[in-house]
């Protein structure tokens, strides 16, 4: 499936950690290139992600992109308030964003993992039990971003240090507390029953309302089962290729194309999104201008 100037807005729903950013060091060097083409064209780029608000606008700034995000695996959507005209409904304002919430607080979360503790406490530990220096550790940031990790407002990381076996009774026994489980490339995430693709499917609606589109083709990519809610939502699915894990599967009776990568992380994040948009027919017809999305 290959989206041409012909073809209704492509809008990019992209996780960040094993795929626009590399697993190991963090980079997204690999994808500067492609961002570029994307930003010539006003193609939003949305990250949607398991970090935190602070963590997605420090490396907004470093890639220069200026437009909405969601946050948390679904637990919240920012929108700058310069990129629509009007407020959309059931937003709150925080500036200088509009913020749209799917999500109880992460101390609802926390009391869980408290909850758990006499019975699986030899085997995780979770990122409000932990220092900086411990979350920079097992994460790989730097101590001030691992600082920017735990500031967290709705969902609450589990580092699970067992076996598979007592992983599944974990899992079972947060459930039964009201705990809804995302399995991340890393961690163990208690959260609401929010979700990736919930969110994209807000934000993705909330664009056509908003610009007055007839349609959107969305794109989302992602390399772990936390992202398999926005893949088995999106119109075009890309599984990332994963140094730590197979393809995780779809459920694809509602996606349209899937596409695995040869290429890990950002390599990979560009090679899909090279072959899904034709930015050779872009280049002639731009795609119609869509508010101010980002900057470059």
């Amino acid at each position: 499936m290959t989206i041409t100037a012909n073809s209704a807005l492509p809008m990019v729903f992209t996780d960040l950690d094993g795929t626009l950013l590399d697993h190991h060091n963090y980079s997204f060097a690999a994808a500067e290139p492609t961002l570029e083409k994307l930003k010539a064209h006003q193609i939003p780029v949305i990250a949607t992600t398991s970090k935190t608000v602070q963590e997605v606008t420090h490396l907004y700034e470093a890639m220069a992109i200026n437009g909405p995000f969601i946050v948390e695996n679904g637990a919240a959507v920012y929108i700058p308030k310069s990129l629509f005209t009007k407020q959309p409904e059931d937003c709150e304002s925080q500036p200088p964003f509009w913020v749209k919430t799917f999500s109880s607080p992460r101390s609802n979360y926390i009391a869980i993992a408290e909850q758990l503790k006499p019975e699986f406490g030899q085997y995780f530990t979770h990122f409000a039990a932990m220092s900086i220096e411990e979350i920079a550790k097992v994460t790989g940031l730097s101590l001030a971003d691992a600082q920017l990790a735990n500031q967290r407002q709705y969902g609450e990381p589990v580092l699970w240090r067992g076996g598979e076996n007592e992983k599944h009774a974990f899992i079972n026994a947060a459930q039964a507390l009201g705990a809804n489980i995302l399995l991340g490339g890393r961690f163990i995430h208690l959260c609401d029953a929010c979700d990736k693709g919930k969110a994209m499917n807000w934000l993705a609606g909330e664009y056509q309302h908003q610009l007055q589109l007839a349609n959107v083709n969305v794109i989302a990519l992602g390399d772990s089962g936390n992202d398999t809610a926005m893949l088995e939502a999106a119109d075009i699915a890309v599984q990332i290729k994963s140094p730590t894990h197979t393809y995780p599967l779809l459920n694809t009776s509602k996606i349209k194309f899937i596409y695995q990568t040869q290429g890990y992380g950002p390599i990979g994040w560009s090679e899909a999104l090279n072959f899904i948009i034709d930015f050779s027919a872009l280049a002639t017809n731009p795609t119609k201008p869509t508010g101010e999305l980002s900057h470059g």
